[in-house]
C-alpha cells in the first residue's frame, strides 16, 4: 500500500476543517444580522480502497452539506411600524423586476421585515423588492382579494357619507304629564317634555346639531310620545322665519310618534328582510324624511329610529329606547354618516392585516400581508441579502394569510435578530481548529516516514 495515502487522507482532513472553519466565521459575522440563521458543517468520511473482504481503508473526509438551522431568533422591537418579525415557520415573500437569480421568477422569501415605504405607497425592502399581500378586493364589501400583489396603501381621503339613518336609545319618563301649550318652534324647550342633540351630515361631510324634542301626548290611554327633529332655520332655508325679535327660529325636518307598550318598550311597525321586527322601514323607507340641507347640499333621507339599534350591515341590535318609570336621559344618539377623513396611522396586526385609522374616527381594512412555508424548508437555498428561493426540494411555497395552517404570526415594530449562538460558535471554533492542527501532524508525520523511506537508499 503506498505511504502516500495517508498524506492524501490528512490533506483533505485539512480542507474539509478549512470549510468547517469558513462556516463558523460566517455564522459569526452575521451575529448582528437581522433574521440570519446558523449554518452547520456536516461532514462525511470517503471509503475508496478495499484492502481484503473484511477490511477497507478510508481515504479521508469531505464536507456532506451545510445545512442551515431555521430555529426561532429573539424579537426586538425598534418602535417602526413597518418593521415585520414572524413568530413561527412563515417567509416574507417579496418580489423584485431585477432578479438576481433568474430560477426565483422574481419571487424571493425572507425573515428579514426591515420594510418602508416608497414614493408610490408600496411596502418595500431596502433594496427595492416589494413586499407580496393581499388587497381589499373593490368588487366586494369590506372582504380581501385572494389575488396576491405588490402592498401598496393608498393614502386617499375617505369621501363624507351623509346621514341617513340615526338611532335614538333613550328613556321617556313615564310620569311625564303632556305640556300645557302645544308645540311651538318660538319657545320648545318650554313646549315639550325632554330634548337630546345629535350630529346629521350631509354630502359634503359638514355636521350640522339637531334638537330633538320630545312631547307626551294627550291621548291618556297610550304611552305616546311625539318627537321633532329640528336644525337651525338657516341650515334649511336663505330666508328662515324669525321671531319678533328678529331671532332665526329652528325648523322641523322630521317628526313621527312613537309608542311603547305596557312593559315600556317601542312597538315596532315594521320588518326587516330576515322578518325580524324593526321600528323603521329599513327596506321600502316609507317613513324617511328629504332634507335638503344649504350651501349646494343634495337632497338626503332620514329616518329616526327608536327601536332596536341597526347597525350598516342591517343587522337588528339589542338596545332600545323604553319609556318607565324613570327620568329621562339618553343613554347614546348613532348615526351612519361622516366626514371626510385622511389616513392618520397605521397599524398591522398580528394575523397580518393592515388597518388605518382616520381622522373622522374610521378604520378600514387596507390590505394583510402574505406568508409563505414549505414542506422541506431546509430545500431552500440561500442567495444573500437574507433572502431564500425556492428549490424542487423546498417544495411548492404554500403562501396564505398569518396565523393560517402552519404559518406564523406577525409582529409589527419588531425584528427579529439572529439565532447565531456565539458560545457554540467558539466551541466549535475549538473543535474545528484542533482537527485542523492533528490533520496537519499526520502530514507532517507522513513526511516524516517518506523522508525515512528515501534513507533506505544511502
Amino acid at each position: 500500500m503506498p505511504i502516500n495515502y495517508a498524506l492524501f487522507s490528512a490533506v483533505s482532513g485539512l480542507g474539509t476543517n478549512a470549510d468547517g472553519m469558513s462556516v463558523v466565521a460566517n455564522n459569526i459575522a452575521n451575529a448582528n444580522t437581522k433574521s440570519f440563521k446558523t449554518d452547520r458543517a456536516e461532514f462525511e468520511d470517503m471509503l475508496a480502497v478495499t484492502l481484503n473482504e473484511r477490511s477497507q481503508l478510508g481515504r479521508g473526509a469531505r464536507l456532506r452539506n451545510i445545512t442551515t438551522l431555521y430555529n426561532q431568533g429573539a424579537v426586538t422591537n425598534t418602535g417602526q411600524i413597518t418593521d415585520l418579525s414572524v413568530q413561527g415557520d412563515g417567509f416574507f415573500v417579496i418580489k423584485s423586476d431585477v432578479a438576481e437569480v433568474k430560477e426565483s421568477n422574481g419571487l424571493f422569501y425572507t425573515r428579514q421585515g426591515s420594510f418602508r415605504f416608497d414614493k408610490d405607497g408600496k411596502l418595500t425592502d431596502p433594496t427595492g423588492a416589494r413586499v407580496q399581500g393581499y388587497m381589499p378586493d373593490p368588487d366586494s364589501n369590506n372582504r380581501l382579494s385572494v389575488k396576491m400583489t405588490d402592498m401598496q396603501i393608498i393614502t386617499n381621503i375617505i369621501p363624507p357619507k351623509p346621514t341617513n339613518i340615526v338611532n335614538i336609545v333613550t328613556n321617556l319618563d313615564v310620569r311625564e304629564r303632556p305640556p300645557v301649550d302645544d308645540f311651538d318652534l318660538s319657545r320648545p324647550a318650554d313646549t315639550s317634555n325632554f330634548a337630546s342633540a345629535v350630529t346629521i351630515f350631509d354630502n359634503f361631510g359638514y355636521g350640522r346639531q339637531a334638537v330633538i324634542y320630545y312631547t307626551r301626548t294627550t291621548d291618556a290611554t297610550k304611552n305616546e310620545w311625539h318627537w321633532y327633529a329640528t336644525v337651525d332655520g338657516q341650515e334649511i332655508s336663505m330666508n328662515p322665519p324669525v321671531n319678533e325679535k328678529g331671532k332665526v327660529l329652528p325648523a322641523v325636518i322630521a317628526e313621527g310618534v312613537v309608542e311603547f307598550d305596557e312593559d315600556g318598550k317601542p312597538i315596532l311597525n315594521f320588518k326587516n328582510k330576515a322578518g325580524t321586527p324593526i321600528q323603521i322601514d329599513y327596506i321600502n323607507k316609507t317613513d324617511a324624511f328629504d332634507v335638503q340641507f344649504v350651501n349646494g347640499a343634495r337632497p338626503q333621507k332620514l329616518q329616526f329610529n327608536f327601536g332596536p339599534t341597526i347597525d350598516e350591515d342591517g343587522i337588528v341590535g339589542t338596545q332600545g329606547s323604553t319609556s318607565l318609570a324613570a327620568k329621562s336621559g339618553v343613554a347614546f344618539h348613532s348615526q351612519d354618516g361622516y366626514e371626510a377623513g385622511y389616513l392618520k396611522t397605521l397599524k398591522i396586526d398580528l394575523d397580518g392585516i393592515i388597518r388605518g385609522t382616520y381622522t373622522n374616527g374610521l378604520e378600514r381594512r387596507l390590505g394583510a400581508v402574505a406568508l409563505a412555508v414549505f414542506q422541506n424548508t431546509h430545500g431552500l437555498q440561500k442567495i444573500g441579502r437574507n433572502n431564500y428561493i425556492a428549490t424542487p426540494k423546498a417544495g411548492e411555497a404554500r403562501i396564505g394569510l398569518p396565523q393560517t395552517l402552519s404559518r406564523g404570526s406577525i409582529y409589527s415594530a419588531s425584528l427579529e435578530e439572529s439565532n447565531v449562538d456565539l458560545a457554540q460558535q467558539f466551541v466549535d471554533m475549538i473543535l474545528t481548529q484542533r482537527g485542523f492542527q492533528a490533520n496537519s501532524k499526520a502530514v507532517t508525520t507522513t513526511d516524516t516516514m517518506l523522508e525515512e523511506v528515501i534513507n533506505l537508499k544511502r
